[in-house]
């Protein structure tokens, strides 16, 4: 999703997250004719998603999850957020997609930023970066989305693969949000990070 050389992983990433922060991806898929609902912006939805095959979906495939501000399509084998959404609907680049989700939204242009110079981690470094202990809940969570995003976009594995660690990651989304025990929060995401290491084929540490 990131852009390719000038501007700076960095740089796109703030991009990215002030969008995923600050315009409701519910609201983005009902403004391209999504069958959603945008006055629910708390709750999965599913809905029909026409970028893969012809482009008709028989019955809904793509489902919206509201904490993570993407939607992942089970027949695409992709999860997307708004400018992944704008940079296929209309064929932009990155750069262009954050400019059209700025512009029709009300956002001003980011500002720049002295870290914006700064080398972002690669996939392969947030893969690393997520099979390390963590040291919360939250920061579980957070290495288990980041490494099933890395997998996904590199379609490491089949679809129906990726599928089923993303349910999982769902799973223990739900039970830490039902306030279950924090070390079983943790237990639950490095078992799926640890069936994942196996499906790829990388060495347990």
């Amino acid at each position: 999703m990131f852009p390719e050389g000038g501007a700076t992983l960095s740089r796109a990433k703030r991009a990215a997250d002030r969008i995923r922060e600050e315009i409701p991806l519910i609201q983005v898929l009902a403004d391209y004719g999504y069958d959603v609902e945008p006055r629910v912006q708390d709750r999965e939805q599913q809905f029909r998603c026409d970028l893969h095959g012809d482009g008709s979906d028989g019955k809904p495939s793509a489902r919206y999850y509201p904490d993570g501000g993407q939607f992942f399509c089970f027949a695409c084998g992709s999860s997307r957020d708004a400018v992944a959404l704008v940079q296929e609907k209309e064929g932009k680049s990155f750069w262009e997609a954050v400019s059209l989700l700025e512009a029709r939204y009300g956002l001003p242009p980011l500002p720049w930023q002295a870290s914006d110079d700064k080398r972002e981690p690669t996939v392969a470094d947030q893969v690393k970066a997520a099979l390390r202990p963590a040291e919360s809940p939250e920061g579980a969570l957070s290495r288990l989305e980041r490494f099933l995003m890395g997998i996904t976009q590199e379609r490491s594995l089949p679809p129906e693969r990726c599928a089923g660690f993303w349910e999982g990651y769902d799973r223990v989304g739900a039970y830490f949000r039902a306030e279950g025990d924090p070390s079983k929060v943790i237990e639950m995401a490095y078992r799926i990070l640890g069936s994942a290491k196996d499906a790829l084929g990388i060495p347990q540490e």
